[in-house]
This record gives C-alpha cells, sequence and structure tokens, in this order.
C-alpha cells in the first residue's frame, strides 16, 4: 500500500512542482538511500534488474533513491533533470497473463528515472520496457506477492499518471493543479497515451474492486487529494510533509484500519503487516531539483532531510538488511519509531515539536543552498543529516529507560514480538 500525490506551479506558493510519496512495504523491510552516478554504456550492455538480466540503453541518467535492499528497482526517486517518480501496486484483471519473471513496479521506476529527461519522456521509457518485457515476478521479502504498476510523474513543469494492466498501459496528463494515487486505477475513459487500440474505460475494464474496497485504496487516495485541496494556492514542501503525515482522527496503529491514513503502521490482521517505510517530497522548478527524504520508517516519527543531485550523499551508514543492525541509519530509527508506537497518542505529538522546529530550519535554509556551488550543497545535506541524527539520538535516550512502554493489546504487542525477533532488534 503507498500513495502519491502531486501539485503544479498554479497550486504552489512558490510556483513548482511539489510530489510526494509514503513507500509502504513489509516491516523489516528496510530501506536504503542510495544515489547512482550518471553512465554511458557499451553498445550490447546489460544489467541484473531484481529478477531478470534486462538489456542496456546507451546512457543512464543520475538518480537518487529510496529503495528496498533487496531489489534494484526503488518506491521513489529523483533524478538530475528534475523528474520525480512515485509507484503505486495495483491490482488488476491482467496481471495473472504473465506467466514468467518480469520487471517489479519498483524496477519500472528507477528504469523511468535512468532514462527520462522530462516526465513524458520517462513515462515512454516505462511503457516500452512494459512491451518489450512484460512486468511480474514476487514483489515481497517474505511471501509471494504479484501485481501490475501504477505511477506519478512529475517534471518542473508538468505531471502525468501512468497505469498499466498486463503489457497493456494508459497514461493521462494532470491538468486540474493538484493530482494524487493510490492502490487502484483512477483512468476511465479520457486518457491522453494508450496502448489500447480502442478508447474504453480503463478503470472499470481492468481493476480488481475486492482488493481494492479491502485495502481502502479510494479514501486513502481521497485523503491525499483533499489534504492538498485544503491548501490549493498556498501549497508548500510542509504541507506535502503534513499530507504524509496523516492520521484519521482518533487512530492508534494497534486497532485503527488503513483507510484513513497516508501514514500508514503496520497491524496484528495479516493485512496490516506493510507500514510506511520511507517518505520522499520533491520540488522541482527551473532552479532545479531537492529531494527531501526520511531515509527512516514512520513518517510521522521521521525527519525530512535535503538531498542534491550531483553530490555524494552523506555517510548514513551500511546498506540496511532484514537484520537489525545500528550503524545503519534506518535500523537506528527504529529504536525511536517502535517504543514510539507503545505510547502513540502521547509521544508522536512531543517528538513531532523537536522535529518540526529543526524540519524548518531545513527549509528555511534550503532555497538558497539551492542556487549555491555542490560544495555548498554538499555541506548543507551533512549538516542537516548530522543535526537529524543528533535529534533522533535524543529522543532515543529518552525513550529508552522507560519500563512503561508497553503495548497493552496482546496481539499487537505479538506482532511487534515477532517482527523485532525475527530482525535481532531488542528493545530495552
Amino acid at each position: 500500500m503507498c500513495d502519491s500525490f502531486v501539485a503544479l506551479p498554479t497550486a504552489t506558493q512558490n510556483h513548482t512542482v511539489i510530489l510526494g510519496k509514503s513507500a509502504d512495504c513489509q516491516v523489516n523491510e528496510a530501506h536504503a538511500l542510495v544515489r547512482f552516478p550518471g553512465r554511458k554504456h557499451l553498445s550490447g550492455a546489460a544489467f541484473k534488474a531484481t529478477h531478470l538480466v534486462v538489456p542496456q540503453v546507451a546512457e543512464t541518467y543520475e538518480v537518487i533513491l529510496g529503495k528496498s535492499f533487496w531489489t534494484w528497482g526503488a518506491e521513489i526517486g529523483i533524478n538530475e533533470h528534475g523528474v520525480a517518480i512515485g509507484n503505486e501496486a495495483v491490482f488488476t484483471t491482467l496481471q495473472k497473463d504473465e506467466k514468467s519473471e518480469g520487471l517489479m513496479v519498483i524496477d519500472m521506476l528507477r528504469i523511468g528515472l535512468e532514462r527520462g529527461r522530462t516526465a513524458l519522456e520517462a513515462v515512454g521509457a516505462i511503457t516500452t520496457a512494459l512491451e518489450q518485457i512484460g512486468q511480474g515476478g514476487n514483489c515481497e521479502l517474505t511471501g509471494n506477492s504479484h501485481f501490475d504498476g501504477s505511477y506519478l510523474i512529475a517534471d518542473p513543469t508538468e505531471a502525468w499518471i501512468l497505469e498499466t494492466a498486463g503489457r497493456q498501459w494508459v497514461a493521462k496528463k494532470v491538468t486540474d493543479s493538484i493530482g494524487s494515487i493510490s492502490n487502484v486505477l483512477s483512468i476511465g475513459d479520457d486518457w491522453d497515451l494508450s496502448s489500447l487500440t480502442e478508447r474504453r474505460d480503463w478503470a472499470s475494464s481492468y481493476g480488481e474492486p475486492e482488493i481494492i474496497a479491502r485495502i481502502g485504496s479510494r479514501e486513502r487516495q481521497a485523503c491525499s487529494y483533499n489534504g492538498l485541496a485544503a491548501a490549493k494556492g498556498n501549497i508548500t514542501v510542509r504541507t506535502a510533509f503534513d499530507v504524509l503525515r496523516q492520521h484519521g482522527e482518533g487512530y492508534h496503529p494497534a486497532a485503527g484500519e488503513v483507510h484513513q491514513n497516508i501514514c500508514v503502521h503496520a497491524g496484528a490482521p495479516q493485512y496490516r503487516q506493510w507500514q510506511a517505510v520511507g517518505a520522499m517530497v520533491a520540488e522541482m522548478s527551473a532552479d532545479g531539483v531537492i529531494g527531501w527524504f526520511t531515509a527512516t520508517s514512520g513518517t510521522c516519527v521521521s525527519i525530512f532531510k535535503p538531498v542534491f543531485v550531483g553530490v555524494d550523499l552523506p555517510n548514513i551508514g551500511p546498506l540496511p538488511t532484514e537484520q537489525y543492525d545500528p550503524r545503519a541509519l534506518w535500523w537506528k530509527h527504529e529504536l525511536l519509531h517502535r517504543r514510539a508506537m507503545a505510547d502513540f497518542h502521547h509521544l508522536v505529538p512531543e517528538i513531532r515539536q523537536d522535529f518540526d522546529a529543526l524540519e524548518d530550519e531545513f527549509l528555511a535554509e534550503a532555497p538558497s543552498v539551492m542556487k549555491g556551488t555542490l560544495a555548498q550543497k554538499k555541506e548543507f545535506m551533512d549538516y542537516c543529516f548530522q543535526k537529524a541524527e543528533q535529534a533522533t539520538e535524543v529522543w532515543i535516550n529518552r525513550v529508552g529507560g522507560r519500563s512503561d512502554l508497553r503495548f497493552d493489546e496482546p496481539s499487537y504487542a505479538g506482532m511487534w514480538q515477532k517482527y523485532n525477533s525475527m530482525s535481532g532488534l531488542a528493545l530495552t
């Protein structure tokens, strides 16, 4: 389960394009923040995607990605040309027709970023790969899940929604000033580009309504859209942060359903073993692109930090895996995130007071840094990541010695005990 949204220049305070996404994966599916520089490739070159070897193109562009540690592709990312993409799992009547391994939705996202200088070029890169190679393969770290993909793709001037079913696809340019997608086909018969040979209602022809209803896809899409609509004309990066942290009224992870939440937390039922393991907000303009990544789980207890293309990422430790490693930023933050879930209604607002103040400092400085040199961008990135880590450590120490942080609901407590044991994470 994931959610993506976009605001175009007519809807934003600074007349920029802002794209946000919550990346929802399994509980111990640690996410890595990684950078791959642009490269030229020899004729006949190939690369190993998650499940199969794929022919390479002559040139790939620099990308910064938030990705599951075990996949080639990514859930969120930006490239050197100011293209940003968020993707979604969608459940269609055609996905069962793909019998062999293919490119997963996350692989397609990376292909779009590595090969697209504009949003429309990224649409073309993904659809070409879809038609030539197909999509398919297990998409879960633990388990066996298969689904098709949809994408929200933006650049400094426009945005496109791309939806797929098997090897068929439709694409629609975002003409409203805001747009959002979730785990549901949303395009009717008003698509602008398509592999279909005749015009038909795409969503009603290929969507799987039972799955869509169970995971609250339409409700979550409405949540993100309405969150933007309430600030239309004055949307900022902070607005996007707030939308990505949205919980339904009265929500608690132990019992709350996912239908009214963008910031998704895992729960005891089997269909709730997913949560927000990372999030991104990208702001694109003529000046370039700033990617704001949490690089940590639990958006409501995370800090968005800026990254810029063209410079190395800060040192955030080794690539995380499904096993706890205190040297890795993602796992270190889990010492706070998982304790905070035990006192959700009290701790999260207290943590946010400190973390919001730090984000406000970063947001105030970022526009001037965006116009600076690569060295200045590198210095600012390192500073922000260091300050965020220090603030997180303060809170880890505050909650680490609290003996009262216990899960009252037995099934919820059992869920966390199981996942902590599986990862080797001991909370004391």
